[in-house]
């Protein structure tokens, strides 16, 4: 047993001694492949978290109901604020769902108009206080207040910073939307809001409020009172000035609104969602639709889930060509090592345990790799987290491996043997030449 152990101690000196003799080549080796496999890990949990984040863009909302239509759709619009509704819904509708048993609150949300190319929102202050996002994280707002008055404004951090907006200043709204991007940024040009500057009603917005980051669309976003959605379309018919109204008409007239375009809902009991959505899409006063998050979502999945498989196979290329890098260095170090592999000839090393050094190369520098790679996105993500949280609202969940990642990892061990397996046949043909040609 002292023997083996011996001998076991021996090929272990030798390997490492081998590794550092050629420090600078597998020094290359590992920083290509560690690099390669961090990016991989990068890739996977970013997409991993992007999916959360936009699962919990609006958490604690279990039903959005709208006019008749695709429900990928309406997501997307008064959710994710893409694009704009094409119908409304009555307000009367509003009050009924609203005044159902089974409903814990229900906010209205109205689209359609914009300021600067930033959606405008009218809700009322019960959307800062239900609303929720990124596991369950409550609205704040960083400065100010909600909503006090009709002409009250809250903004979102994205507006507020890109447009330099801060407490009491005075906002136009104009009707429409003057530039729309098809991401969840939208476009910011003064010259194109130009051409919308005689369609503002100025009549007294003013900021009340300004909202922390979220990293989701509602930093996005401008909102105002649903009332004071009502008054910004006084004196207005079809999108033109008919009559100019004064702030202190437009307080004193009925701002109750008239329709709204979408009407986010919270039950008391989610095991009766189902019930709900059937409940609302036969409706009989108007056509509605009654869409469940959760399950639109996974369609969207579905939907994109080609783009996922070619982040992923792209990265995968990456780590092939670190592996194919590996294999170049090694045939490349092949003549520079035969020198060596006589000596070990010399002094007794068969063929096969020549063969099984280059091997256990090929397995350390492999798993150190493997764990340099983890390390490095650990540090990036470590550094990164807040930014990707603010500005993307990609929220990380933790660091510790996950079944995937160890598959990943054996993967590549196992891929890294193969792309040994040709020099170390390289390797084999020229021990056992060189041991023939050896005189006694």
């Amino acid at each position: 047993m002292i023997f083996a152990g011996q001998v076991t101690m021996i090929k272990a000196t030798l390997l490492i001694q081998s590794i550092f003799n050629r420090w600078l080549s597998c020094l290359l080796i590992i920083l290509t492949l560690s690099s390669s496999i961090s990016l991989f890990f990068i890739v996977t949990r970013i997409q991993e978290s992007v999916k959360t984040s936009f699962q919990n863009t609006v958490a604690g909302v279990d039903s959005v109901v709208a006019a008749r239509g695709g429900d990928l759709q309406i997501l997307l619009n008064t959710v994710f604020l893409i694009g704009q509704p094409s119908q409304t819904i009555e307000w009367e509708t509003f009050k009924n769902v609203q005044s159902m048993e089974d409903v814990n609150f229900s906010i209205p949300i109205t689209l359609g108009d914009s300021h600067k190319g930033y959606k405008v929102v009218g809700t009322n202050n019960e959307y800062f206080e239900k609303i929720k996002y990124s596991r369950k994280k409550s609205l704040e707002l960083a400065q100010g207040k909600s909503f006090s008055g009709v002409f009250d404004v809250v903004l979102g951090s994205v507006v507020a910073e890109k447009l330099d907006y801060s407490l009491g200043d005075n906002i136009g709204i104009s009707h429409g939307l003057s530039e729309v991007g098809i991401t969840h940024s939208f476009t910011n040009s003064d010259d194109a809001h130009d051409e919308h500057d005689d369609h503002e009603n100025t009549a007294g917005f003013t900021v009340a409020g300004i909202l922390a980051p979220t990293g989701t669309p509602i930093d996005n976003a401008v909102y105002i009172h649903i009332n004071g959605y009502e008054a910004v379309h006084k004196g207005w018919i079809g999108g033109q000035k008919v009559v100019d109204v004064s702030s202190k008409d437009i307080l004193e007239a009925d701002l109750e609104p008239k329709t709204t375009s979408a009407i986010l809902v919270s039950l008391k009991n989610r095991t009766k969602l189902f019930q709900f959505q059937r409940e609302i899409n036969s409706y009989k006063s108007e056509a509605l639709t009654a869409v469940i998050p959760g399950i639109s979502l996974s369609r969207l999945w579905k939907l994109t889930g080609n783009v996922d498989k070619a982040f992923k196979i792209i990265t995968a290329f990456i780590i092939l060509i670190a592996l194919l890098g590996m294999m170049s260095m090694t045939i490349a170090s092949l003549n520079s090592r035969r020198r060596e592999m006589a000596i070990l000839r010399s002094v007794g090393a068969s063929p096969l345990n020549i063969v099984g050094l280059l091997l256990s190369e090929s397995v350390i520098i492999s798993i150190f790799s493997c764990v340099l790679g983890y390390i490095l996105m650990i540090f990036i993500f470590y550094f990164g987290k807040t930014y990707l949280e603010n500005n993307y609202g990609i929220f990380l969940e933790g660091y510790s491996l996950k079944n995937y990642d160890i598959k990943i990892i054996v993967v590549i061990v196992i891929t890294s043997l193969l792309a040994t397996i040709i020099p170390a046949i390289q390797i084999y043909r020229n021990t056992l030449r060189d041991g023939l040609d050896v005189k006694s």
